[in-house]
């Protein structure tokens, strides 16, 4: 049941640390949400999202599944001209 949570308005505020962070942020996705995709507990997704831990290999796949992105893209800081960034532009230009 991937989509049970529909994603909410992508912020326009101030940029994630993480690149989790801006696709979490530009899919408007809660860490509650993901943690229950993940079936684990959302202070986990919270501390990857902040980059206090790092996400082990396996999670990462597994996010990257859920969120539609390549594995890549879940790594290091976020790029302005990345993906994880479109939601964040389209919203902008009206689309």
């Amino acid at each position: 049941m991937l989509n049970a949570n529909p994603p909410r308005r992508a912020r326009l505020h101030p940029l994630p640390q993480t690149a989790l962070g801006a696709v979490l942020d530009a899919q408007g996705r809660r860490l509650v949400w993901v943690a229950g995709q993940l079936g684990v507990d959302s202070s986990t997704i919270s501390r990857w999202r902040s980059g206090d831990r790092p996400i082990p290999e396996r999670r990462r796949a597994q996010l990257a599944a859920i969120l539609g992105v390549d594995a890549a893209d879940l790594l290091g800081a976020p790029s302005p001209d990345g993906p994880a960034f479109e939601a964040v532009r389209n919203a902008e230009a009206g689309v």
